[in-house]
């Protein structure tokens, strides 16, 4: 049985542990009241982005490989985007599980790149080849961090290393949920073959405009041209979403676990609390125990 002397030190340990807990939280509470600010701003543009993109891959007669796809998938690259630091729960976990899944049905020999650390150390500790990694920006991402991860992408299809590409992240729902989501970036013709969810569909399952009639796009300059700069945009922008989902994610799924840890501290605290006082009553009445034997083998003689 511990001694007073040590429950006392494991009291000071376990409460200490609280106060750093708690102060983790409210650091969490407040990037994440403005991450989530910033996530919601954004929604409506990609969403819009992203519909858009599908409109002209299903109405345009352009031939480029990142719309209409390659008549073979031989490889296919796949960005997984985590957090750099961990005490965040089963966040990093989801999305790494969601991706090995992902390689097994696509294919071990698929390009893999990494955004932020965890998954950097993840890939590196199953000795699995990384294309490509990106650290150092998933607190406070900048559209120029989706701008590098973009290009990278994008070089990896139009050098025919990859003829697909997909992304690997967190959909920001709540503070308490972060659902693990695969969107497939290119090409982009059959970019709504994923599970990603559809915010843009009418409660019957149908698209906003299924009912309109189809007209076809008119470009002022050649097609080719327009579209080969609004392909990166295009892939831009939904990395950059996602980083923003992420960092929200990031932030509501590390607040709710220190807010746990500090909880089941402070229980432990006083668990501890009770077995050092009860500790104290039996030494207590031990030591009177032997007082009173002493006093009647005193006054027996």
């Amino acid at each position: 049985m511990a001694s007073i002397r040590d429950l006392k030190r494991q009291i000071t340990s376990v409460k200490n542990q609280s106060r750093v807990f708690s102060a983790l939280q409210t650091v969490s509470a407040v990037k994440f009241r403005k991450a989530e600010s910033r996530v919601k701003k954004a929604r409506p543009y990609a969403d819009n982005m992203e519909e858009m993109m599908r409109d002209v891959a299903s109405d345009s007669s352009s031939k480029l490989p990142m719309m209409t796809g390659r008549d073979e998938v031989r490889r296919v690259a796949i960005v997984s985007l985590t957090s750099d630091r961990g005490l965040a729960g089963s966040f990093n976990s989801q999305v790494l599980r969601r991706t090995m899944r992902l390689r097994e049905e696509k294919g071990r020999d698929a390009l893999q790149v990494a955004s932020g650390r965890k998954s950097v150390a993840f890939f590196r500790f199953r000795g699995v080849e990384i294309s490509g990694e990106f650290t150092g920006h998933t607190d406070q991402p900048k559209y120029e961090d989706a701008r590098e991860i973009g290009r990278k992408l994008t070089a990896l299809f139009e050098d025919e290393e990859a003829d697909e590409v997909y992304l690997v992240y967190n959909r920001f729902e709540s503070a308490l949920t972060q659902r693990p989501v695969v969107k497939k970036l290119l090409p982009i013709a059959d970019a709504g073959d994923d599970d990603s969810p559809d915010d843009n569909k009418n409660d019957d399952g149908r698209n906003p405009g299924d009912d309109e009639p189809d007209i076809p796009f008119e470009f002022v300059n050649s097609a080719e041209e327009i579209l080969g700069q609004l392909i990166p945009k295009y892939v831009e922008t939904m990395i950059w979403q996602a980083l923003l989902e992420g960092s929200t994610g990031e932030h509501g799924a590390r607040m709710t676990a220190m807010q746990s840890a500090s909880d089941n501290a402070n229980e432990l605290a006083d668990n501890l609390t009770l077995k050092m006082n009860k500790a104290r009553q039996a030494q207590i009445t031990q030591e009177l125990l032997e007082i009173v034997g002493g006093a009647e083998a005193l006054a027996s003689s």
